[in-house]
């Protein structure tokens, strides 16, 4: 990247574009961090300079501007346009077309494919920093994700600001989606989580795991064997499978993934207060219908509010959806880094791993 006049410590640029679409780039000796801002403020890159290793996945259906499709999916457009990386999910998740308050949002609402505007806060050797903001169309929201690397930390900090501008309640499933991929991810990572119990979506023909039961994590039964197996490790694209995992009961807000191959992880940590599931999408070569008939081969680890992935409906129903209150403002902070060695025992919010 070119900065003029800095060539060392952090630095920003925000004048790229990309297929028209405008990005940032945030970076220091450790990371560089792509950002889409022409689309959901898409995390799309995320390198660990020092292995030249992008850990974000890319999948068979390219970046690329919004374009006119064939005909209109009930689901919405997010697989249109999912070329990978991490997306934020807000205000609602899973597809189900059952409106509220009037508006039907479609798969893993309406954030992911909005413009946002974007405003520098720091650029100095010591630390960047960019707001990106979106007013959304459907809801009566209005978000704010402040991001920020520092000097000599390969950690991506963010600050996320909520604010539901109506003077009624209104219901939310808000969470990130951030999908790691080749050619970090194979069958030597693992991931460590402080989760308690877990079930599995009974969504998908390929599905490897046995759904709609509470097991202890991380034994679960495989459907092909009916033994008892380790749903943390992650399997080859030999395995043929795809499913939805809701980890559930955190004691703490944070996860690792490690690939004992390579020596390097990946890792989040967040408020469980706010984000008290974490979701896995374990995309091992089996989704073998639209939109990756056979292609993806990812795993997605989600902090999010809610539970479980069918609309905000659904969690409204079951108890899980957040309820902002008239004119209520949410902050909370996120941090993701990379790691090297061979585990972790503690993502920590600072950005240090234990």
């Amino acid at each position: 990247m070119y900065t003029h006049g800095r060539k060392d410590g952090c630095r920003l640029s925000l004048d790229y574009t990309y297929k028209g679409m405008k990005v940032a780039f945030l970076q220091n000796d450790l990371l560089r961090v792509g950002v889409l801002v022409s689309k959901g403020g898409d995390i799309f890159e995320f390198t660990y300079k020092p292995r030249d290793l992008d850990f974000m996945w890319q999948s068979p259906i390219s970046m690329r501007p919004p374009y006119v499709a064939t005909s209109a999916l009930p689901e919405g457009n997010f697989h249109d346009y999912y070329y990978g990386g991490w997306q934020e999910v807000l205000p609602s998740a899973g597809w189900s077309n059952d409106p509220y308050k009037g508006s039907s949002q479609g798969l893993h609402g309406e954030v992911s494919l909005l413009p946002f505007d974007v405003q520098v806060i720091e650029d100095s050797p010591e630390q960047v920093s960019i707001a990106i903001e979106a007013r959304l169309y459907r809801s009566p929201l209005i978000l704010t994700r402040t991001m920020t690397i520092k000097r000599d930390i390969s950690a991506l900090f963010i600050h996320e600001r909520l604010i539901n501008e109506s003077p009624f309640d209104f219901a939310i499933m808000w969470g990130h989606h951030p999908a790691l991929g080749q050619p970090f991810l194979d069958d030597t990572c693992f991931v460590q989580t402080p989760a308690t119990k877990f079930e599995v979506m009974n969504f998908h023909h390929n599905g490897l795991w046995e759904t709609n039961k509470e097991f202890d994590y991380p034994l679960g039964v495989n459907r092909r064997t009916h033994e008892l197996e380790d749903i943390s490790k992650i399997r080859g694209f030999d395995s043929q499978s795809v499913d939805v995992v809701f980890l559930k009961e955190l004691t703490d807000g944070w996860f690792g993934v490690t690939n004992q191959s390579k020596g390097i992880g990946f890792g989040m940590a967040w408020d469980k207060e706010l984000f008290k599931y974490l979701w896995m999408w374990q995309n091992y070569g089996g989704n073998d219908d639209y939109p990756w008939y056979g292609r993806a081969y990812t795993c997605a680890l989600e902090p999010f509010t809610s539970f479980p992935p069918a609309g905000i409906n659904t969690a409204i129903k079951n108890g899980t959806a957040h309820i902002m209150k008239p004119n209520q403002v949410i902050e909370t902070d996120l941090v993701a880094v990379a790691y090297l060695g061979n585990g972790v025992n503690k993502v920590n919010i600072d950005g240090t791993v234990s």
